[in-house]
């Protein structure tokens, strides 16, 4: 995950830092330009034959790397294709039947580190992001309540990474509702604890 470096020095790291999903969701890669010149930094593209990055070139940078470049004017980024407007607007016809997982598998925590790029599209994708998620949460949610004897795999197929633990919270759920009413939950028992403080109340009586 990118970090500032005043960030470093002041001791202070986002709350997701050290959060393996959002590195992951990090490594989605961007295609950018670059707007000034980089010496000694050829090696980062494997198809630059030269010592040296120019400005103008192309090259596709992890969201991270790119995020933090854009930032700083180095780097001029694209965005990714599930995220752009001919995509955006297969989202808003009908989300439902959009397969999330294949497009971007941390669709959501990718779409919100990509919208603090410096991009004018940026607004319009954030926009698209909760109208996707709530378009598919009712859904989601049917179905998770309704999955009983199912293929959940299939069920699952299209949902990206966050979706699933929605639907998987929500299914479990159910369950837990379902064995209650038919009281075949767990019996509740007092702590050892108690029982051990009942029985020294009895030998003090005796």
């Amino acid at each position: 995950m990118s970090i500032s470096s005043q960030s470093l020095v002041d001791g202070v790291v986002p709350e997701d830092y050290f959060s393996f999903e959002s590195i992951l969701a990090e490594q989605q890669t961007i295609a950018c330009v670059l707007k000034k010149s980089m010496f000694g930094l050829g090696f980062l593209d494997p198809s630059n034959q030269n010592e040296n990055l120019v400005s103008g070139s192309k090259m596709e940078l992890p969201l991270w790397m790119a995020s933090y470049l854009a930032n700083k004017e180095f780097v001029a980024c694209e965005l990714p294709k599930p995220y752009q407007e001919t995509s955006r607007n297969i989202l808003l016809a009908d989300s439902s039947v959009v397969d999330l997982f294949k497009q971007v598998m941390y669709f959501y925590e990718t779409g919100t580190k990509l919208i603090k790029i410096p991009h004018p599209e940026c607004p319009h994708v954030s926009v698209s992001l909760v109208k996707t998620f709530v378009g598919r949460f009712k859904k989601i949610m049917d179905s998770s309540q309704n999955c009983r004897n199912q293929d959940l795999s299939n069920m699952c197929q299209k949902l990206d990474v966050d979706e699933k633990k929605l639907f998987e919270i929500n299914r479990l759920s159910v369950e837990l509702l379902d064995k209650w009413e038919r009281r075949e939950s767990n019996i509740i028992v007092p702590s050892n604890l108690v029982l051990q403080s009942r029985k020294r109340k009895r030998d003090q009586v005796f």
